[in-house]
């Protein structure tokens, strides 16, 4: 029998290794998905051997018994079911014969805590808190442990930890089997010895025991002798499956895999702690920050909108199934995952209500939830089920709209609004949509799947094997055309701006220019226009003086107005530009969604900062942040506008009920890159590191007159007042150059590669923010961008993603994969690409081509772009850099450099329960271009299989 598990001491501690010998079993089997194995532990020494060889007859089960702790193998026995024998020992020490010849398959959990350990107690532990609770049927060869009281003994050190707040509804004991095969290992009558040792078992051991006593058949053949142990193991296996199937918890051996590298991986992070098996079977991604909160939005909103108990209950609960029960999901009894992961979050909703009240709504809710599981079935999905409910109370929801909870699934923020205002988040965006024809992770909803309205949308995603690319915009009053000068350029390199970035973070200047550009769709040359015209009309020409008598009667101006200038002209200019309505969280027009933008402000109560926000980000609440992100309902563009260009002297703050007063952003964060690398995280939180930053700036002066010696009046230079405003004007927070290089010292060095600055220095002194006669002089500049800015970007809108799993050869991994393009127009950027990298070939950083980048690759009707590509790794976990190269440089191609392990985590491979976003092709992954007469191609490994290669132990 071929090991499975082993005990190893590493520095001090012990180390549970997995030889990924389960997986082996599963892929040879012929459905593992639909196929339910009873699991069956055998422990003991020699006689458990006998046992097992005239159990198995027609198989070497006993071959390297003596390798590793355990060892596992699939009978072939004629049976209704497939039987899975997991067979260990007593051995007070670890066994000599452990191999190490496949050490870089084998997946090695260090064990928390072990240090002082013995293998005894590391032994036990593993008997206790995994080979039994794994089992179906366990049997104890009494005569191996030396007699009864020695197996009740290790019955004892084998009971199932308890704590507080766990209970063991999702948990069935095995059905103990002892074999009595020697007259002095038992001083009492059979019923007597069941008691005894029912008494040590039950309830943390065993679910129930039975002797089985073969001590008057030691003259028999082996096969005769081990007769009745082989109908006691039928008839146990039996029973043991038919409480699974009543529990729900009859597991295929596709889940039984996964699920014992989960109850491996807990045993060595949590030992002592029961095993949560319907939490730990929940899909990546299904628990995206503080769910209960999403709730008690949706609570509050349905409370406004006066609906029915009855109606909010059923919708409720169609949510809760289509978040338990996505495609591959196991059939866990649905009071229990109810109880286990919804009921706190119902609690909580309902925390203003009367005990009572709340108490009878949640049973509701749990009813129809169970209601609605039972219609699930292999042609009736989860989420088919939720579209029905959607259906039924189409006119009760119609109406009902907010951007406080995605109404889809109940779960998550909104990331989106569709033309008919109702939102929703990414992953219900990939639930409900369909596959876009032109870049890939682009999905069309034809229609809002609650009020039926129909329309065409299209929501774009990060690849999960991508980084993000993140514009930031300084602030500079009307130096901002300094920015746009550069904006004009980039737009020229690559194209539209609006779809070339994932994020983009503004401040005052550059807020307005994030506005037009991002949110009203417009190209860089018209809010270039827009600029210049709406600067000139909020800041009219004027003469200033330099008498101290004319800086004195401007300085009472200014204190007793609170501002420079006319903040009415201000209010009236925005509102024009930007329109009456339009929100800075709206629905994008013909325009793609899912172009974030934030904008930065100061709030004059406490002064910290604020972003306003066209999205807010599922994993927010896991990831601390001193400042606040707003997204309120129905608050026009215009009035955001205005709260962050209402610089401090300039305009006056602009009050926003229920938020508070605002003023420019600039006062924080004039340079607002460390913002926007921290949003990165909190939107895209699995991501290490964004593809591509470009932080653009308004222009400054060179050393020595960085600040306006006319910033000051004349008559208070040199004094403290003086001093403290030229400390202020200084400082990182509002001179976006100094604020740039001091977030760039915070930066990790791999990521400052990354890392692009455009800016300028600007002739003698820095204009004031209002100076509109310098406007004109700022744009007289010849605006370029570096080609190795633009051909990192043209790099970056590549990524790749494996097609299977690496397969080991001898000494390394091979990895076969698909490089692929997120943006629109592929065909364009692979010219582009190929027109920049002169010989242009993908190839790894090491040397390694992988071949042309602009071969027929893909199709030439859609401009679907595939490009197949393998390449070695002497691990999982080694460190591979794929981009672009030729004879001008080499680029990393988008989510490089990363590990195949990273990749593999990323993509999700390791899914048998399921994805949060319900996507069944994803894994192995079916490609093919966007032509609907064209099949997709499902990439799959078991092409492969006549190979014999060995494929990697584990994810």
């Amino acid at each position: 029998m071929a090991a499975w598990l082993a005990l190893e001491r590493e520095t001090g501690s012990w180390i549970i290794a997995d030889t990924g010998r389960m997986k082996k079993v599963v892929h040879g089997m012929g459905s593992p998905s639909s196929q339910r194995p009873s699991v069956q532990l055998f422990v003991g020494g020699p006689t458990k051997l006998q046992a097992l060889r005239a159990l198995n007859p027609h198989n070497n089960i006993t071959r390297q018994s003596n390798v590793g702790f355990a060892r596992l193998h699939q009978t072939n026995v004629v049976s209704p079911y497939s039987i899975l024998v997991i067979e260990s020992g007593l051995s007070p020490r670890p066994q000599e014969a452990w191999s190490r010849q496949k050490q870089d398959m084998t997946q090695r959990h260090h064990v928390q805590g072990s240090h002082s350990r013995t293998y005894q107690e590391m032994r036990d532990l593993l008997y206790r808190e995994f080979l039994f609770p794994s089992a179906h049927v366990v049997c104890l060869f009494a005569a191996d442990f030396g007699g009864i009281a020695q197996v009740k003994s290790a019955l004892e050190n084998w009971r199932y930890p308890m704590a507080p707040g766990f209970d063991d509804c999702d948990r069935i004991l095995p059905r103990l089997v002892v074999v009595l095969t020697e007259s002095e290992v038992v001083q009492q009558d059979i019923v007597a010895t069941e008691e005894s040792l029912a008494a040590a078992a039950k309830p943390r051991v065993a679910d129930s025991v039975i002797v089985v006593d073969l001590r008057d058949r030691s003259e028999l053949s082996a096969r005769s002798r081990f007769e009745p142990l082989r109908r006691a193991l039928e008839r146990e296996a039996e029973e043991a499956r038919a409480a699974r199937q009543d529990a729900c918890l009859l597991f295929s051996a596709a889940h039984l895999q996964s699920l014992f590298g989960k109850m491996l991986l807990h045993v060595s992070q949590q030992s002592g702690l029961p095993f949560d098996c319907i939490r730990a079977c929940r899909p990546s991604g299904s628990k995206q920050g503080d769910t209960s909160e999403y709730l008690a939005r949706f609570m509050t909103t349905v409370e406004e909108a006066r609906i029915s108990s009855h109606t909010v209950a059923a919708f409720v609960a169609s949510a809760f199934v289509m978040d338990a029960y996505p495609p591959g999901m196991h059939g866990f009894n649905p009071v229990l995952v109810f109880r286990k992961i919804y009921a706190s979050d119902c609690k909580y909703a309902l925390r203003n209500w009367t005990n009572t009240r709340a108490e009878v709504f949640c049973q509701r809710v749990e009813k129809e939830f169970a209601c609605l599981h039972a219609k699930l079935s292999s042609a009736v999905q989860s989420i088919q089920i939720r579209k029905e409910v959607f259906r039924s109370q189409k006119s009760v929801w119609c109406d009902v709209k907010t951007n406080h909870v995605c109404l889809f699934c109940l779960r998550r923020p909104p990331e989106h609004m569709m033309p008919c205002r109702h939102t929703l988040c990414d992953t219900c965006a990939c639930i409900f949509g369909q596959r876009s024809h032109g870049a890939e992770y682009h999905f069309d909803l034809a229609c809002c799947p609650l009020c039926l309205t129909q329309f065409s949308f299209v929501v774009r995603v990060l690849p999960p094997t991508k980084g993000p690319t993140i514009l930031v915009l300084d602030g500079g009053g009307i130096r901002g055309v300094v920015t746009l000068g550069f904006l004009k350029a980039l737009e020229e390199e690559i194209g539209a701006l609006r779809g070339a970035f994932d994020l983009t973070v503004g401040t005052s200047a550059g807020a307005l220019n994030a506005s037009e550009i991002m949110v009203c769709g417009s190209t860089a040359n018209e809010a270039h226009k827009k600029f210049k015209a709406m600067a000139r009309e909020i800041f009219p020409p004027t003469r200033r003086l330099p008498t101290i008598l004319s800086q004195s009667l401007s300085l009472v101006k200014t204190w007793i107005t609170d501002s420079r200038h006319d903040s009415t002209v201000l209010d009236q200019t925005l509102q024009r530009v930007f329109g009456a309505t339009r929100c800075l969280f709206d629905w994008a027009g013909p325009a793609v969604s899912g172009v974030r933008v934030a904008l930065t402000a100061s709030r004059i109560e406490d002064g910290s900062l604020c972003l306003f926000s066209n999205y807010q980000g599922a994993e927010r609440s896991k990831v601390p942040s001193a400042y606040a992100l707003l997204v309120p309902n129905d608050l026009p563009l215009w009035e955001v506008a205005r709260c962050t260009v209402a610089a401090l002297g300039y305009f006056t703050p602009k009050y926003i009920e229920g938020l508070g007063t605002f003023q420019d952003g600039g006062v924080r964060v004039n340079c607002p890159l460390r913002t926007a690398l921290h949003e990165s995280e909190v939107l895209w939180p699995s991501r290490k590191r964004p593809d591509l930053v470009v932080s653009i700036g308004t222009g400054y002066a060179s050393e020595g007159s960085s600040v306006d010696e006319n910033s000051t009046h004349a008559f208070l230079k040199g004094g403290f007042i003086d001093r403290a405003i030229r400390t202020f004007l200084s400082s990182p927070a509002v001179d976006g150059r100094r604020g740039w290089k001091d977030a760039l010292d915070s930066v990790p060095q791999d990521v400052q590669k990354n890392v692009f600055r455009l800016d300028r220095i600007l002739p003698g002194e820095l204009p004031e923010l209002d100076d509109i006669n310098a406007i004109d002089e700022l744009d007289q500049h010849d605006y370029r961008i570096s080609e190795e800015l633009t051909k990192a970007w043209f790099a970056k809108a590549l990524f790749f993603e494996l097609d299977q799993e690496p397969t080991f050869l001898q000494n390394h991994y091979e990895c076969r994969g698909s490089i692929l393009c997120c943006k629109h127009d592929a065909a364009g950027i692979v010219k582009q690409i190929a027109a920049r990298f002169p010989e242009a070939r993908f190839a790894l950083s090491r040397g390694s081509s992988l071949g042309d980048v602009d071969g027929e690759y893909g199709c030439s009707k859609c401009g679907y772009y595939r490009k197949r590509v393998s390449f070695k790794v002497s691990n999982l976990h080694e460190t591979v850099d794929l981009g672009v190269t030729g004879t001008t440089g080499f680029s990393s191609i988008g989510g490089f450099p990363t590990t195949v392990q990273c990749l593999l985590e990323n993509q999700q491979a390791d899914s048998p329960f399921g994805r949060s976003d319900h996507s069944r092709d994803r894994w192995p992954p079916s490609r093919g271009c966007y032509c609907n007469s064209r099949k997709r191609d499902q990439t799959s490994p078991d092409s492969d299989k006549a190979s014999k290669r060995r494929r990697l132990s584990s994810l």
